[in-house]
């Protein structure tokens, strides 16, 4: 992802919007695309993590990097917001899966 490497063990993506963004471009330019789903990855397990953009399509939203275990969606095992940049989210990707094991 973003051209570096995104070890997923048993998880797949399975769905994702967000790979072919440049997250090196303004927020004005990528408004349209940054929306509440952009990526999910789900564990074997049926775990989940979840990268939005919350508000939706709003320039003054962020990220959001949730893991999520046995759908409980209010209560995440692990949320981030990390910078629009791809190391950043990158590194938060890496923590939420690291936090469902």
């Amino acid at each position: 992802m973003f051209g570096q490497p995104l070890a997923l063990g048993d998880a797949r993506i399975t769905y994702d919007s967000l790979s072919p963004l440049d997250l090196r471009q303004s927020v004005d330019v990528l408004v349209d695309d940054l929306g509440e789903d952009l990526l999910q990855i789900t564990c074997a397990n049926g775990d989940i993590v979840d990268v939005g953009w919350y508000p939706a399509w709003n320039v003054q939203g962020r990220l959001r990097v949730v893991a999520v275990r046995g759908q409980a969606w209010e209560a995440p095992v692990f949320s981030a917001q990390p910078e629009k940049d791809p190391q950043a989210l990158l590194a938060a990707l890496r923590a939420a899966l690291a936090s469902l094991g």
